[in-house]
């Protein structure tokens, strides 16, 4: 099987919420990138992040800028944002280009700030980005 992780960073726990599913679904190994050691040789990593304020988390910018392609071979970002045109993870996406790793995809689904589109990520995002994880992983496995 392939060797799978799943790193993740949080302010407001959405991330970490993400994150717990998708490694329960695909029975893989979740990574808080606030306690980041050295990222350990794999072939897929998913990177789960917030944006905040139109920013990456910088607990993940800093996982992100460890790795380099002989470590990873791919990755798949997975975001949460309060602002639709804002969920992608731009700061990560050109650190991943940079070192010649992969990009599978990107997955994202609403957060909540205060009172801006509270109760999200509910169960229905939560299972929509865990399948679409899954969709990922197993078109890269065929």
């Amino acid at each position: 099987m392939d060797r799978v992780r799943v790193v993740y960073a949080t302010k407001t726990k959405h991330s970490k919420k993400l994150a717990e599913a998708i490694g329960k679904e695909l029975g893989v190994e979740v990574i808080n990138a606030a306690v980041c050691s050295p990222i350990k040789e794999m072939d897929t990593l998913f990177i789960v992040g917030g944006i905040y304020a139109g920013k990456c988390n910088p607990a993940l910018i800093a996982c992100a800028e460890t790795l380099d392609s002989s470590v990873v071979k791919q990755v798949v970002l997975v975001t949460s944002s309060v602002s639709t045109s804002q969920r992608c993870q731009k700061e990560i996406r050109e650190i991943i280009e940079k070192e010649g790793i992969k990009i599978l995809g990107e997955i994202s689904c609403p957060g909540n700030f205060l009172f801006v589109k509270l109760g999200h990520p509910n169960a229905k995002d939560v299972q929509q980005v865990v399948s679409e994880a899954k969709k990922i992983l197993d078109s890269v496995r065929l």
